[in-house]
Order: structure tokens, then sequence, then C-alpha cells
């Protein structure tokens, strides 16, 4: 018998068997290797991919410089998103976005600011005249800050009025405008003028005057507050969407509190202007629009203009819609949400 030869077939066999073994080993570590960094790779994606979404319960403050102090207001959704302007009405401020806010798409970058007079935005100095246009000039302002190349707009009321007006003046920047219960800038007769901006500059000075008297700084409590703001509206606004906006709509006072806004944006504008400068404004304004009215909110001028403005937009905008589907007065976008935010983001999925 050979024992060398019978046993060099089981020693080479013996060798395969721990060659293949260790290859196994091998492959089997550079495996999990790779199946670890995947994971971490697929983690580190996915990390990147939604770390820049702000929560809207989360909305960060941000402030825009002014000569005389800061526009105040709120980010949230995508840092890395299509950048909407949120504009809200009047005697309001950006809170009237925060019951939409979390049912709107967080792919969009959405930018509230308070505006001119309103909120925690700085007051133009006492003294000084207000002015219709700094409504608009405000909005450039905070483009400019942010570097906005192009941008989108949601308008209630007061604000719809300012996005028609950027919207016209600035027709390359903006892509998309949206108003909420509010057909066109709200404009004063021509006949009305004269007599009206008179009243308008005694109104002023008499409220200066007023204001430098120390008997007449009164304060209130939050709900005497909520109140006169329920009594001023007529009721169209409800108590609980009054609270939403004292939150940044009042400050502290003496022993209470008093409204955040300026009183001065409560009196007759001194600058106006009427509905043939409002027509040549409009010249301008080419971007996608849709006008989302209340059913029961208020028109505030003749039919015969609003329907004139309608015809405007059919011919001149890149698309035009309008709706008039939602039940709801004025304040519906704060009142009823659930009603609004599927129109808001069916609109703006398009771009």
């Amino acid at each position: 018998m050979n024992l060398a030869s019978d046993w060099l077939p089981q020693r080479n066999q013996t060798m395969r068997f721990r060659r293949v073994s260790y290859q196994y080993t091998k492959f089997c570590k550079i495996t999990q290797e790779i199946a670890i960094q995947a994971k971490y790779c697929r983690s580190s994606f996915l990390q990147k991919r939604w770390n820049h979404i702000i929560k809207a319960q989360d909305a960060r403050e941000i402030q825009v410089p002014l000569p005389h102090g800061i526009i105040a207001g709120k980010e949230w959704g995508s840092e890395e998103g299509y950048p909407i302007l949120c504009l809200h009405g009047l005697a309001d401020n950006c809170d009237s976005f925060a019951p939409l806010a979390p049912l709107l798409s967080e792919k969009f970058r959405y930018i509230a600011v308070d505006a001119f007079g309103h909120g925690l935005t700085t007051h133009v100095p006492p003294g000084s005249p207000m002015n219709y246009w700094e409504k608009v000039i405000y909005i450039k302002r905070v483009v400019d800050h942010f570097k906005l190349k192009t941008f989108s707009i949601i308008g209630h009321s007061m604000g719809g009025s300012t996005g028609f007006l950027f919207a016209s003046l600035y027709p390359d920047l903006v892509d998309r405008l949206l108003t909420l219960d509010i057909i066109k800038p709200v404009t004063v007769p021509l006949a009305w003028h004269t007599q009206d901006i008179t009243e308008a500059i005694d109104l002023h000075l008499e409220m200066e005057r007023k204001s430098q008297d120390p008997k007449n700084q009164k304060s209130y409590t939050q709900e005497q507050l909520v109140n006169r703001y329920v009594e001023a509206m007529g009721g169209t606004i409800y108590p609980e969407a009054v609270r939403v906006l004292m939150k940044r709509g009042s400050k502290a006072s003496g022993s209470g509190f008093v409204f955040s806004h300026d009183p001065r944006m409560m009196l007759p504008s001194i600058m106006r202007f009427g509905i043939e400068e409002q027509r040549q404004i409009i010249k301008g304004i080419r971007c996608h629009l849709k006008i989302v009215k209340a059913k029961q909110g208020p028109l505030y001028e003749p039919v015969k203009y609003l329907e004139e403005f309608k015809a405007i937009y059919q011919r001149q905008c890149a698309s035009y819609e309008y709706d008039e589907s939602v039940d709801g007065t004025h304040h519906f976008h704060m009142h009823h949400p659930e009603r609004v935010a599927p129109i808001i983001n069916e609109y703006f999925s398009r771009l």
C-alpha cells in the first residue's frame, strides 16, 4: 500500500475545502460591510433629504432689516423648496396662516411676513405719513433679502391686493398668484378723493395728538381684545381665530394689553388712487392667477368693476381661474382650513 499516494488526494481535498471556506468567509464579511455601508448611505441620503424640512408647528421666526427696525415673520416647509410668500389681511398678522400651515405641502418653502404696520414688524416712526405703496415696497425688501429670483404668492384680503400690485409691477418675479377672498385691489371712487383725503389728513393729526396724551393710553385683557376684534369685524371672524392672531397681534401695555398693529392702519389712507390708475397698473400682470372667493365673503366694490378686472385677467394672465365653491366668511382660510388647503395644494402642484 502506498500511504503517500493515498494521503495526497485527501490533503488536496482538505486544502481546497479550507480555501473555499476562507473565500466564503471573506465574501460574507465583504457582503456584510457592503450592507452596512448601503444602510449608512441610505440613512445619510434620507437624513439629507428630510433634515431640511421645517414642520409647520416648528415654524421659525425670521427678520428682514429695515432702516428703522425689522420686518418680522415666520418660515416653514422645505428650506430648499420653491418659495411661496404668504401675505395676510388688514389688522391680521402672519399667524393668519397658522391653521392652514400643517395642511400645506411640505415640498415648498413658505415665507409669511407681518405686513407694514402689523404684528411684530416695526412701526413707521411717529409723524411719518402712511404710504399706500409701502405695502409693495416692504415685499420687495423681503424678496431682495432672501435673494428670490422667482416665487409665488398666497394673499388674503389686503395681502391679495398687495399681491396683485406686486405681480403687476414685477411680472418677471411672480410665477403664480393665489388670492383668498379678494378679486382686485380695493380702490376709492375718484369723486370721493378730495373730501376723503382731507378727512384722512385731519384724522391722522388728531390720532397723533391723542396718542401723546397719557389719559388716552387704555389697555385691556386678552379676552377683551378678542371681543373688540370680533365686534370690529362684524362677527365675521370666530373668537378662536382671533385668539390665534393675538399671539403676535397684541402686546403688553400698562396693566394689560393693546393691539400690536399700528392704529394708523385703521384710518383712511392719505395716498390713494382710483379705478383708472388701477387699470393702468394692472396692465403689467402676466402670472398664473387663481382667485378663491368665500361664498359669504364681502365684495367691497361694485360688481361692474369686479367683472371688468376678471375680463382683464382672462386676457392677460398666463392662466386664470375663479373659484367660488368654498362656504365661509372672510376668514374662511382660518375657520375651515381643510376646505381651502386642498385647493392651494392642487394649484401649486402644477409648478
